[in-house]
C-alpha cells in the first residue's frame, strides 16, 4: 500500500499541472485573439475540462486517489483537444463594427467564472510593481476577497508566512512556468492551503508584462493525504510494535514484508528476510486459505545463531490493492512450553508431597465417599494402596461404628455451611485395635464454579503429642511444686538458722555426757531439715549449681565410707572402679546425692540385708554420638514390677509406707541427672533386684579433688581483734542469734531492722568496720543495701546473708562481698566475717590483682 501511495501522489500533480497548461494556454489565445471570433462551443468545452478536474479533486476523499487521478487525466486531455482546435481551426477575424468589441470582455469573464479553481492576471510594471487586475469567481471564494476588493492588491494577499509571501513575488515576476503550494490564511483569518500555477505573458515585443496564476485549493487534498499518511503510520506501528513476529507472504510464500519482532524472533535483518521465502526459514506454508479463515501449526525454528525456540505459527489470508497476501503471525512460546514443563513438574512434585507428606490427606465426594487419599490414609486402614479406599466411605472401613457417625457428621456440616472445620481432635481405631487421636482439619471441595462437590480432609496423628502434653502438664505440676518448695525454704532455713545456731550457741564443753547427746540429737534434727531443704531446692533446680570436673571414680571412693555408716552392717557395700579415671563435668554436691539417695533406696529393698555395688565405666564412643560415662548403682533386693518402674521417677512417688519416705528421693535424682545433660535408666524384676545405670556426658580435663574437712571450729575464746559491724536483719530471732554469735568473738554490734534504719546509722556517723545484711527485706534490700554503703563507705567489708542460696547469683554485682546461706552455724558465720575483712583490706589500689589477698570470696555453706 505504501508504494502505490507512491505512485499516485506523483502522477497527480503532472495530470494537475497539464489541465492547468491547457486552461492557461486557452486563455493566453483568447486574451491575444480576441479579434478572431472564437467558436463559444469550443470554449465551453475548454473551461468543462478545467471543472470535470476540479470536480475531482473536490469528489477526493469520495472516489479515492486513483479515480482523482483518471478524472483530472481525461480533464487535461479533453482541454489540450480544445486548445488545438483554437490553435489551427479559429476562422479569421470578420471585419466587425466598433460596438461588438465590448463583447470579448464579457464572454472571459463569464468563461473565468465557470473556472473553478482561482484565476487572477497581474500586471509586472516596474513602476506599479505587482498588482492584480482581473480575479475571478473562484478566486472570491478561495479567499474572501471579491473581485472589486481584489483589484490593486498584490497577489500575494493570501500568503501567510513571509517565506510563501516571498516566493510568490519571485514567481509573479519570473519569466518562465513556476509552480508552488504555500499554506496561507483568507481574509476572515482561517488558515489554507493552495497551489499556484503562474504563467508570466509577454506583449508583441517581448516584454513581460502580465502573469496569469490559477490558485487550486489542496487544504481537503492534504487533509486527506495526512489522515492517510496517519492511518498508514498507526497500522505500520501496530505492525511494528507487535508482540508477535508478522511475516507478509505472497502466494508463492515469499515474504514481502517483516515486522522489528519478526527479525529479532528469527534472528535476521529484514532485508535477510524479504530475501527468503518460508520454506527457507523451515516452516512449511499454510494450505490454500480463504478470506477469514485461518491455520495453526507448532515447531521448533533454529535461529540463525544456532538457538532452539518453539514457535507457533497462525496463517491468515488478507486482500489489499486486489492481491492476495498471507501473514504468518509466529509467537515464541519457549516460555510457555517450559512453563508447562515447571507445572507439570510442580503437579509431580505435589503428588510426590502428598504422597509422602507424614499426614492422612484425603477428598470424599457429596456422597461421603472417598475418591482419593494418599498412602498414609491407605497405611492407617490396613490397605495396602490408596487405590482400595477408592468407592468406599468409612462405615466400610471401621469396625467402630460410633467413630463413622462422627466422620459423617463432621462432612456434612462442612458441605452443608460451606465452612471448614479446624484442628479437630478424633479418634480412629485402628486394624491391629489401637486408638489413635487425629487433629483434622476439613474444608469444602469445590469445582471451577465454586460449588461444593466434596470435603477435603487432613489430619495428623497426635497421640505422642497428647502422651508428652500429659507429661507437661505433669511436669508444670512439680514445677508449682518446687515454686513453693524454694519460698518455703528461705522461712525454713531462716528457722534452722534460729534453732542450730542457737544449740551451738548453748552448748557448752564442760557439760555432761546426757547434756551433750540431747545438743548432738537437736544439732542431727537440724540437718537433716537442711538436708531435706536442700532436696527440695534440688528437686526445683533451684539449688545453685557448682560444676567442675570430676573422677567418677573419687567420687564414689570418697562417699563410700558414709555409706558404710549410712547402710549398717547388714548390707555390704562394694565398688567396681574403672582401672582408668572417669572425667564429668558436674556439681560435686548433686552427684553425692544421687549415689546417697539411689543407695537408700536399694537399702529399703533389702530389709534383710545384700549387697550393693557401686561401679564406673569409661563408655566407648559410638558412631555419630558424643561419649559418656556410666555409674552403676545395684542391689541384691526385692526389685520391682514394671508398673513400678514406670512410676518410681515421679514425684512423691513411694512404695514406702506412711512416714517412711518423701517420694522426692528417685525424682530428685532424674532431675539432677537430666540438668547435668545425662540420662538414667532401671533395670529390675522381681526377686531379682535392681540396677541403675546413670550416663554423664565424658569431659576431657584434669578432676578436681576434694580438700579435707576442715576441724570443727571452737566457739571459745576470740579469733581476732575485735570490730565493728552493723547487723541488718528483719527476723528478730536471727538477728539476736547473730549478735550473740558476733560478741562471743569479740565484736562490737550495732542492729539494725531493715535498709533504711541502717542507712540513717551510717548517715548520723556511727562508725563500723562490716556489714552483715540480709537479702530479703522489706523496702531497701540486702544488694542495694550494700551497694549504697559501699558509696558512702567504700572500705566497708560486706557479708550477704540468705535463706534461699539461688540469691547468691543476685550479689555478683557487689565486688569484694561474701555470700553467707542460711542455716550456718556461728562458725561459718565468723569465716565468712574474717574473709570480708581480708577482702577490703587487701584490696589493691592499682591492680586487678594481688598474690598477698585470696581470691575473690566464694559461696560460704553451713
Amino acid at each position: 500500500m505504501p508504494s502505490a501511495l507512491t505512485s499516485l501522489t506523483t502522477i497527480a500533480p503532472v495530470t494537475d499541472g497539464l489541465l492547468a497548461l491547457a486552461a492557461l494556454t486557452g486563455t493566453l489565445f483568447v486574451l491575444l485573439q480576441h479579434r478572431r471570433p472564437v467558436p463559444a462551443r469550443a470554449l465551453a468545452a475548454l473551461f468543462g475540462a478545467v471543472g470535470l478536474g476540479a470536480a475531482g479533486h473536490a469528489l477526493a476523499p469520495l472516489i479515492g486517489a486513483r479515480f482523482v487521478t483518471g478524472t483530472v487525466g481525461f480533464g487535461a486531455a479533453l482541454a489540450w483537444v480544445v486548445v488545438a482546435r483554437l490553435w489551427f481551426h479559429v476562422p479569421p477575424v470578420p471585419p466587425a463594427p466598433v460596438t461588438e468589441v465590448g463583447t470579448d470582455p464579457q464572454l472571459l469573464d463569464v468563461a473565468l467564472g465557470a473556472c473553478g479553481d482561482g484565476v487572477v492576471i497581474a500586471t509586472t510594471d516596474e513602476h506599479d510593481g505587482v498588482q492584480v487586475v482581473y480575479s475571478n469567481a473562484a478566486f472570491a471564494r478561495l479567499t474572501g476577497y471579491s473581485c472589486d476588493e481584489a483589484v490593486g492588491l498584490s497577489p500575494s494577499v493570501l500568503a501567510d508566512e513571509a517565506d510563501g509571501l516571498a516566493a510568490i513575488r519571485e514567481a509573479v515576476r519570473s519569466t518562465k512556468p513556476v509552480r508552488v503550494e504555500l499554506p496561507g490564511r483568507r481574509k476572515d483569518g482561517t488558515r489554507v492551503w493552495a497551489e499556484w500555477q503562474i504563467v508570466p505573458v509577454s506583449d508583441a515585443e517581448g516584454r513581460h508584462t502580465h502573469s496569469v496564476a490559477v490558485i487550486r485549493e489542496t487544504t481537503e487534498r492534504r487533509r486527506a493525504e495526512q489522515a492517510l499518511r496517519e492511518s498508514e503510520g498507526r497500522f505500520r506501528g501496530l505492525f511494528e510494535q507487535a508482540a508477535d513476529a508478522i511475516l507478509v507472504l505472497d502466494r508463492g510464500g515469499r515474504v514481502v514484508d517483516a515486522n522489528h519482532q519478526a527479525c529479532h524472533t528469527l534472528g535476521h535483518a529484514r532485508e535477510e528476510l524479504m530475501a527468503l521465502a518460508l520454506a527457507d526459514l523451515g516452516m512449511k506454508p499454510a494450505a490454500d486459505l480463504g478470506p477469514g479463515e485461518t491455520s495453526t501449526s507448532e515447531s521448533i525454528y533454529r535461529r540463525r545463531d544456532g538457538a532452539a525456540i518453539a514457535v507457533e505459527v497462525r496463517y491468515t489470508v488478507i486482500e489489499t490493492g486486489g492481491r492476495r497476501l498471507h501473514l504468518a503471525l509466529i509467537r515464541d512460546v519457549t516460555r510457555r512450553r517450559r512453563a508447562e514443563q515447571a507445572l507439570r513438574e510442580r503437579e509431580d512434585i505435589l503428588r510426590t508431597v502428598i504422597t509422602h507428606i507424614p499426614c492422612g490427606v484425603f477428598w470424599k465426594n457429596r456422597d461421603l465417599v472417598y475418591i482419593g487419599c494418599n498412602d498414609q490414609v491407605a497405611r492407617d486402614h490396613g490397605a495396602e494402596a490408596p487405590e482400595q479406599l477408592v468407592g468406599r466411605n468409612d462405615f466400610d472401613l471401621t469396625n467402630v461404628p460410633s467413630e463413622a457417625t462422627f466422620f459423617r457428621d463432621c462432612d456434612q456440616q462442612v458441605m452443608e455451611s460451606g465452612q471448614p472445620i479446624l484442628n479437630l481432635e478424633e479418634f480412629q481405631t485402628r486394624p491391629d485395635g489401637t486408638r489413635a487421636t487425629l487433629l483434622t482439619s476439613k474444608v469444602p471441595l469445590r469445582d471451577s464454579r465454586g460449588q461444593v462437590v466434596g470435603v477435603l480432609g487432613v489430619y495428623q496423628d497426635i497421640t505422642d503429642r497428647k502422651r508428652l502434653e500429659e507429661q507437661l502438664r505433669q511436669s508444670q505440676k512439680m514445677e508449682a511444686v518446687g515454686r513453693l518448695a524454694g519460698g518455703v525454704a528461705h522461712d525454713f532455713n531462716n528457722l534452722l538458722t534460729i534453732i542450730r545456731g542457737n544449740a551451738e550457741l548453748l552448748r557448752s564443753p564442760s557439760e555432761d555426757a546426757a547434756a551433750s547427746a540431747l545438743f548432738d540429737d537437736l544439732l542431727l534434727a537440724a540437718d537433716r531439715a537442711t538436708a531435706l531443704v536442700r532436696q527440695l531446692l534440688m528437686f526445683s533446680r533451684r539449688q545453685p549449681v557448682r560444676v567442675e570436673i570430676l573422677d567418677l571414680n573419687e567420687v564414689v571412693t570418697t562417699v563410700s565410707g558414709l555409706l558404710r555408716r549410712l547402710l549398717g552392717e547388714r548390707i555390704t557395700v562394694e565398688t567396681a572402679l574403672a582401672p582408668v579415671p572417669v572425667t564429668v563435668r558436674a556439681d560435686r554436691s548433686h552427684l553425692e546425692q544421687v549415689i546417697l539417695n539411689l543407695a537408700v533406696n536399694a537399702r529399703d529393698a533389702m530389709p534383710g540385708g545384700g549387697t550393693l555395688t557401686v561401679g564406673t565405666v569409661a563408655l566407648e564412643r559410638k558412631l555419630g554420638e558424643p561419649r559418656f560415662a556410666r555409674l552403676t548403682v545395684a542391689d541384691t533386693g526385692t526389685g520391682m514390677t514394671d508398673e513400678v518402674k514406670g512410676q518410681i521417677f515421679e514425684p512423691f512417688f513411694t512404695t514406702k509406707g506412711p512416714d517412711k519416705g518423701t517420694g522426692l528421693g528417685l525424682a530428685t535424682v532424674f532431675g539432677i541427672v537430666e540438668q547435668a545433660g545425662g540420662r538414667i535408666g532401671v533395670e529390675s524384676a522381681p526377686g531379682a533386684g535392681t540396677t541403675f545405670r546413670v550416663e554423664l556426658p565424658w569431659w576431657e580435663g584434669n578432676a578436681s579433688t576434694l580438700g579435707r574437712t576442715p576441724a570443727p571450729r571452737s566457739l571459745s575464746g576470740r579469733t581476732g581483734r575485735g570490730v565493728s559491724v552493723l547487723l541488718v536483719e528483719d527476723q528478730d530471732a536471727v538477728r539476736q542469734f547473730a549478735r550473740l554469735a558476733l560478741r562471743t568473738q569479740g565484736h562490737e554490734v550495732h542492729e539494725a531492722e531493715n535498709g533504711e534504719a541502717a542507712l540513717e546509722l551510717a548517715n548520723k556517723g556511727t562508725h563500723f568496720d562490716a556489714i552483715v545484711t540480709d537479702v530479703t527485706m522489706p523496702g531497701i534490700d540486702g544488694r542495694e543495701l550494700a551497694a549504697r554503703m559501699r558509696v558512702l563507705r567504700p572500705n566497708i567489708a560486706v557479708v550477704i546473708m540468705s535463706g534461699y542460696a539461688a540469691e547468691s547469683e543476685r550479689v555478683e554485682p557487689v565486688a569484694n562481698s561474701v555470700f553467707l546461706a542460711k542455716p550456718f552455724p556461728p562458725g561459718d558465720l565468723f569465716e565468712a566475717l574474717n574473709k570480708a575483712l581480708r577482702l577490703v583490706h587487701c584490696e589493691p589500689k592499682s591492680a586487678v590483682n594481688s598474690s598477698h589477698c585470696p581470691p575473690p570470696a566464694a559461696i560460704i555453706r553451713a
